[in-house]
């Protein structure tokens, strides 16, 4: 079973109205945006790394959501974020969407991004500053 403490990162957010869809739940849709949400909270203000200008960027080439019990307005959520792999030139972020305050988990879910090369867009080697920040937040699989 998850918990909210199997994540080292963790990122508080209300659900708003419009998160909504018309069976009173939170939109398929909307669980992607709340987890591309914390991953770049975590890169871009947590950490100050620049992926929109910067020599890197990352692009997302895979991602999965495993829904597990309704989300819904209005309600307080945190998203934990953790790294379950760091390869060459790719990482798998694994996340997690919880009650506030509460281990019942609405979705899990992983973002595979690709580190590329700005100019070229063609994958490059993630640089040793992006992999240092990372690695405070990878686990051991099956921690």
């Amino acid at each position: 079973m998850e918990e909210l403490s199997h994540y080292p990162f963790v990122l508080h957010m209300p659900t708003r109205w419009i998160d909504n869809d018309r069976y009173g739940h939170m939109n398929n849709a909307v669980y992607y945006s709340v987890f591309e949400n914390t991953v770049m909270r975590f890169l871009e203000v947590e950490h100050g790394l620049d992926l929109a200008s910067g020599d890197v960027r990352c692009f997302t080439v895979e991602n999965g959501c495993q829904y597990h019990s309704a989300v819904k307005y209005p309600q307080e959520l945190a998203c934990g974020l953790r790294v379950a792999k760091i390869g060459n030139s790719s990482v798998r972020y694994e996340l997690g969407i919880f009650a506030k305050n509460s281990d019942s988990v609405g979705a899990t879910g992983f973002i595979v991004d690709v580190f590329v090369d700005a100019a070229t867009e063609r994958p490059t080697k993630i640089p040793d500053s992006i992999r240092r920040v990372l690695g405070t937040i990878q686990v051991q699989a099956g921690s």
